[in-house]
């Protein structure tokens, strides 16, 4: 029996929301180009601050963490190579009641950030607990080469529409759909 957590997979809208990232190098950077492209208003906390953490949706400060910097935060991302800090920020994250993405720090996590798959409006994202996060990664990558092209989602949008205006029942869309995407594929 393995001691893993249990965790409860969730999509968060962070758009127009302040999340801040303590840690300027090639982690903190890769995060924030992240957060950015789902909208995010991000602010970056660090010593040193590398100019891919630089960004239209992101300010910086250049200074140590402080507890007071979770203030206002809708998610903190620790990505630093600092236990101690990374410690800190965990912590004071759970004061705020603020979720804790701890970047290859499990113990100091809250929340965990998944490998991501995107296709159109499809996500699909993996979870290690942050246990294996190249088994993740391998998985994507998998997931990636056998996840069908964005323009089955608009097939499946209107068969959808078909199905709602025609009062197709739930218990028979799954087969139908199944059945038109091998007629696809053909």
């Amino acid at each position: 029996m393995s001691d893993t957590r249990v965790l409860l997979p969730l999509f968060v809208d962070v758009e127009e929301k302040r999340v801040l990232v303590v840690g300027g190098g090639a982690v903190g950077a890769r995060k924030a180009q992240e957060l950015a492209a789902a909208g995010a208003r991000i602010h970056v906390v660090a010593e040193a601050i590398g100019p891919d953490v630089e960004g239209p949706r992101v300010t910086t400060e250049r200074r140590r963490f402080e507890e007071t910097d979770v203030e206002g935060a809708w998610l903190v991302v620790a990505a630093t190579n600092d236990a101690a800090t990374q410690r800190e920020i965990a912590r004071a994250a759970d004061r705020a009641r603020v979720f804790c993405v701890a970047v290859d720090d499990p113990d100091n996590a809250s929340a965990y950030g998944g490998a991501v798959v995107r296709r159109g409006p499809v996500t699909v994202a993996i979870s290690t607990s942050g246990e294996a996060p190249a088994l993740a990664r391998l998985l994507r990558e998998l997931i990636e080469q056998m996840l069908p092209e964005a323009d089955y989602v608009e097939a499946a949008r209107a068969l959808r529409e078909t199905w709602k205006s025609e009062g197709t029942p739930m218990s028979s869309r799954f087969a139908e759909l199944v059945r038109a995407f091998k007629e696809r594929a053909r």
